[in-house]
């Protein structure tokens, strides 16, 4: 890797990124890392494939340990040195404007796309000194249930929390109506965006690689071991294909294990079962709460913590291996990894709150329950039996090829793009 302002990247058909010619399209985020699972890095994998045609240079500015170039499928990531974020250590935060102006001298931008609330809307406009690009914000975070709302879950500070969300729905119109253009990934964060003020916003769902995440024939195997033993165990390449020693059903969640994707309430109502009717829980990778749900699942019943999966393959293997699907964060604003799952041929048991009912809704293999309630946890892991099944399967799948192509989502995008483009952005 190279210093940034020194290397110019090639575009797809030839060009320099100093070349005026073509559409320079610069993604910046923080939320992305070399070692958690993230919508957000899924999402610019797809993107940085999508977008490497002709015509279209595309960059993606990410933190990093030191700052530099390299061509990342097809596009080029800019790394920018920044420091490690303290509540978050698999995640970095940028904080270097100058490096950011660097980058912009470089790729030339024709569009910049934010994916991030916090710091990066500053660090753009600081970057851009008074120069005239369209920015979007892409809105990937629910500020409210995400970062408002986790954090303050006692009656006794219920009015700390009221605060909580009323500061971050008033920062959401605060940065939010600075960009040019607003775009969000489901119906529910667009009525959600509109009711909170928000002006000029986009909904472009998002897609899911459905070669990549597919049905394995069942003999193929999977990736989840026998969850007998009380300690966590990891995956095995020789793995059976279910878990199937005590007959029970296979229920998997794929995510960070965080406070935000409220676990917790999912463990309560597994744990209301009595243990004959429960299914085998298997929570893939990694977060800052890993330890006390490590604790939780040596304290007996049927729960395993496996570590976060890289290798998309055996990632598919890992959804095959499974019945079905648990989706219990309430501030998804898409929910890529129900969708992967879905594609994967599993039908999905959803938190009623968020983005997730989207995803399902229509597909014949989905069951829904209250958010924060244990007991309607309880209740839908019940219901989920009826969900079982090659049929159910079949159902997901299809579900998966109706509502979920990446193709349309760049598409508008960049039908996006050249709109803001051609008009001119603000400074």
């Amino acid at each position: 890797m190279v210093n940034v302002a020194s290397n110019p990247t090639a575009s797809n058909d030839g060009r320099t990124a100093s070349d005026p010619g073509g559409l320079s399209v610069v993604d910046v985020t923080s939320f992305f890392s070399e070692t958690a699972s993230g919508g957000v890095r899924t999402y610019l994998t797809a993107k940085a494939r999508a977008l490497s045609r002709p015509g279209v240079r595309h960059t993606i500015v990410v933190p990093g340990e030191r700052t530099g170039f390299e061509e990342w499928e097809g596009g080029t990531l800019a790394r920018i040195g920044s420091p490690v974020f303290p509540l978050a250590p698999a995640y970095r935060q940028l904080v270097d404007w100058r490096a950011l102006r660097d980058v912009f001298e470089t790729v030339n931008p024709s569009v910049i796309e934010v994916g991030g609330p916090f710091s990066e809307p500053i660090l753009v406009r600081l970057a851009l000194d008074g120069r005239r690009v369209p920015v979007v914000g892409f809105y990937h975070a629910d500020l409210v249930r995400t970062f408002a709302e986790p954090f303050v879950d006692h009656a006794v500070l219920s009015p700390l929390r009221a605060i909580l969300r009323v500061g971050a729905r008033g920062m959401i119109r605060a940065v939010y109506n600075r960009f040019d253009a607003t775009v969000c990934a489901s119906s529910s964060m667009f009525r959600e965006l509109r009711a909170l003020g928000v002006k000029n916003v986009h909904e472009v769902p998002l897609g899911v690689d459905l070669e990549t995440f597919r049905p394995l024939d069942r003999e193929d195997g999977g990736a989840l071991s026998d969850p007998g033993g009380a300690d966590p165990v990891s995956p095995r390449d020789d793995a059976p294909p279910l878990p199937a020693r005590n007959g029970a059903p296979v229920a998997v969640y794929v995510g960070r294990i965080c406070p935000e994707k409220r676990l917790d309430v999912l463990l309560d109502g597994h744990a209301l079962l009595p243990r004959e009717e429960q299914p085998n829980l298997f929570l893939v990778g990694d977060g800052n709460i890993r330890d006390s749900m490590a604790a939780r699942a040596r304290d007996g019943g049927r729960v395993t913590l496996l570590p976060y999966v890289s290798d998309r393959e055996q990632l598919v293997r890992v959804y095959n291996a499974a019945d079905y699907y648990v989706a219990p964060g309430p501030g998804e604003t898409f929910g890529l990894s129900i969708g992967e799952a879905m594609a994967c041929g599993l039908p999905v048991l959803c938190v009623g709150r968020g983005a997730g009912p989207d995803r399902v809704e229509g597909s014949g293999a989905s069951e829904l329950y209250r958010h924060g309630d244990p007991a309607d946890v309880a209740r839908s892991l019940r219901a989920m039996r009826r969900h079982l099944g090659p049929e159910a399967r079949k159902r997901a799948r299809a579900h998966a090829e109706r509502t979920l192509d990446w193709a349309v989502t760049f598409d508008r995008l960049l039908a996006l793009y050249d709109q803001l483009a051609t008009a001119g952005g603000t400074s």
